[in-house]
């Protein structure tokens, strides 16, 4: 923008013609170029390659400037996000108001593969795009209508999508899957969207910290519904493997393909850890327009995070508002009875044979995570493999205890509440009663936030541990945490304190 002030009566003088007198095209693709010299300056490669290059200038009269691109989505897109700032940059270089109509010319859409130009005419310097203007990255103006009828461009471009995509794995069936008290309810709601797509409970979002079995349900769902359909269309993909597809639709000039292989060319959108969307905002964008579009046609969306909608900072409030119609399952940690019911799957789809005592153990030091519980029973069995021994608990502990953090085993909301009490002269009840005393209410506090960094328990079940209160009541009172962490130093002393002999210690006397 500077830098075009710098030179404005040339530019100006350029492009002041009388009212209501059709431009030359030479003169509107010189006006066009100015205006993208303009912007460029502006915009990142991404948003250039991706959005701007493909546009084409088509006529410049009566102050109203026409500029076309290579489809709707294209369009509007633009139309969204930067029309305004097509509108003042062209006001600066004419220095006038004028408007800025986008209109599409199907004409522009990227013709078949064999057709392109190698990738390095799309990184070409905004001078070579100067040079010829609306032709940067084509070669021909056949319409899209007609490439399907030779090559099928569409379709081609679906198929290059799923290879982004992760197949199912047969091993994460409902089968294989141990329920329990923790995870039931997130358990059935995902058995009854498998059995009726899009009937209810969509969108469902599940929700629990990292390797209580989210993933595993994610592909159960597709596994069963495509046992009972085979011809069910599903997706499943993580949501960085979402944005990265979206990237290659940018780059490769794949709006429409990739419109349809999300919005109408699957039953089931299965997407892990959503909580990756955060802070991208152009995919965030494409995400909630696809969602409008598989919410409105009734099918399937299944999502999982590791937080609760409304806690994923970064997210668009519309997105999380969407996010929430549906039913919302949290996965808690499993008890040790399921933990144990876990280990006992896992020894008898790997052929192991795994004691009881073994089992107590292993199942009393991973009280968090399925994957890790899982993963201390394999590398146990590796030991014994090679030392030719049978698995007992002598060798668990010999070989295992000095992986375990130690006091993991013990450390238990129940744990934290009696040692907060302890600490700050009060019983556990107090901690979740309805005392607004201020030794209370920081005790409280304190006891919530290690509950949230010790055991990563979500919002509503810190809630519900402590009296039964709402899960913005609970994010305020860490929030307060959060602050006095930074400005008081008592209160750091006294976290720092209880956060050292809990995770130290297995049995702590106050």
């Amino acid at each position: 923008m500077v830098a075009m002030r710098d030179e404005p009566n040339n530019l100006r003088s350029e492009f002041i013609r009388s009212a209501g007198a059709p431009s030359p095209v030479s003169e509107v693709d010189n006006l066009y170029s100015a205006i993208m010299q303009c912007l460029r300056r502006r915009l990142s490669l991404f948003v250039w390659q991706g959005f701007f290059e493909p546009l084409k200038p088509i006529s410049f009269s009566d102050d109203v400037l026409t500029v076309a691109a290579p489809s709707l989505f294209h369009r509007d897109w633009i139309q969204d996000h930067y029309l305004l700032e097509i509108i003042e940059a062209a006001n600066n270089v004419l220095g006038r108001k004028i408007e800025v109509v986008l209109t599409f010319d199907s004409s522009l859409n990227v013709p078949h593969e064999k057709e392109l130009e190698p990738l390095a005419v799309m990184t070409q310097t905004s001078q070579e795009a100067s040079q010829r203007p609306g032709r940067s990255a084509y070669i021909s103006n056949e319409p899209a209508s007609i490439l399907p009828l030779r090559h099928s461009p569409i379709e081609d471009a679906s198929q290059r999508f799923e290879i982004s995509s992760t197949p199912l794995n047969p091993q994460y069936s409902f089968d294989t899957f141990v329920p329990g008290p923790s995870n039931q309810m997130g358990f059935a709601a995902c058995t009854a969207v498998a059995e009726q797509p899009g009937s209810q409970y969509s969108p469902l979002f599940l929700f629990g910290p990292v390797g209580i079995g989210k993933t595993h349900l994610l592909h159960g769902i597709g596994l069963h519904a495509l046992a009972h359909n085979p011809s069910t269309r599903i997706v499943y993909m993580s949501a960085e493997q979402w944005v990265n597809a979206y990237i290659q639709a940018i780059r490769e000039r794949r709006f429409d393909a990739f419109r349809k292989r999300f919005r109408t060319g699957c039953d089931i959108l299965l997407i892990d850890d959503i909580q990756f969307l955060a802070g991208k905002d152009a995919s965030q964008d494409e995400f909630f327009h696809t969602f409008n579009s598989l919410y409105q046609t009734h099918k399937q969306i299944v999502v999982t995070s590791d937080k609760y909608p409304h806690e994923i900072e970064g997210l668009e409030e519309r997105l999380k508002t969407r996010l929430s119609w549906g039913l919302i399952a949290d996965i808690r940690p499993p008890e040790i009875e399921t933990r144990i019911a876990i280990l006992h799957r896992k020894a008898e789809s790997c052929n192991i044979r795994l004691p009881m005592d073994v089992a107590h153990y292993l199942a009393a030091q991973i009280t968090t995570s399925v994957r890790e519980l899982e993963g201390a029973l394999l590398r146990l069995s590796a030991f014994v493999s090679v030392t030719k021994a049978e698995i007992s608990l002598a060798h668990a502990k010999e070989y295992l205890s000095p992986v375990f953090r130690r006091g993991a085993g013990s450390m238990t909301a129940e744990r934290i509440c009696e040692y907060v009490a302890a600490y700050y002269d009060l019983r556990p009840a107090d901690l979740k009663g309805i005392s607004r005393q201020r030794q209370v209410v920081i005790a409280r506090q304190c006891a919530m936030s290690l509950c949230r960094s010790q055991l990563a328990l979500s919002l509503p079940e810190i809630g519900r541990l402590f009296g039964g209160r709402d899960h913005t009541t609970v994010l305020s009172s860490l929030r307060k945490v959060d602050e006095l962490r930074e400005t008081d130093i008592g209160v750091q002393s006294v976290l720092a304190r209880l956060e050292k002999n809990l995770i130290g210690s297995d049995d702590i006397s106050v």
